[in-house]
């Protein structure tokens, strides 16, 4: 009774032990092909909009496990717009960033991120300025 019992035990041990080892080597395989997606938004006064923009691409990384960077490009604001930010920055579940930048500034870096995209970091620039622009982030 004791002998079965302790092979009971011995093969479910192996067992656990088997399915843990086959699924840290899956974790590490795919997070080395796992693609990363940078938006570059720029605003100005977008505080209604900014909480739910952070908010539907920390979901959309949770949901797709994509790994999300933003980057905020703020065109002098002169609503609560880096306050809004500043507060999402620890929340958020991605990586964000926010700069206050002038028009110069900002089209440099616009060619900078264009000229620099690499294969496994894709690139979505999107002025919020514009109208449209919006649509293009993943709300889902």
């Amino acid at each position: 009774m004791v002998a079965h019992l302790l092979g009971i035990l011995i093969t479910y041990a192996a067992a656990v032990a088997l399915v843990h080892g086959v699924h840290a080597r899956y974790i590490k395989q795919w997070q080395g092909r796992r693609r990363a997606v940078h938006y570059v938004l720029v605003t100005s006064n977008h505080e209604r909009q900014v909480e739910w923009i952070v908010r539907a691409l920390s979901l959309y990384a949770l949901l797709s496990g994509v790994r999300v960077k933003a980057t905020m490009l703020d065109e002098q604001s002169a609503d609560e717009t880096l306050a809004i930010m500043g507060r999402m920055q620890n929340r958020a579940g991605i990586e964000l960033v926010w700069v206050n930048m002038d028009e110069d500034v900002r089209n440099e870096l616009k060619h900078e991120l264009r000229s620099t995209s690499r294969q496994d970091d894709d690139s979505i620039y999107i002025d919020l300025r514009m109208g449209g622009e919006g649509a293009r982030i993943p709300y889902w």
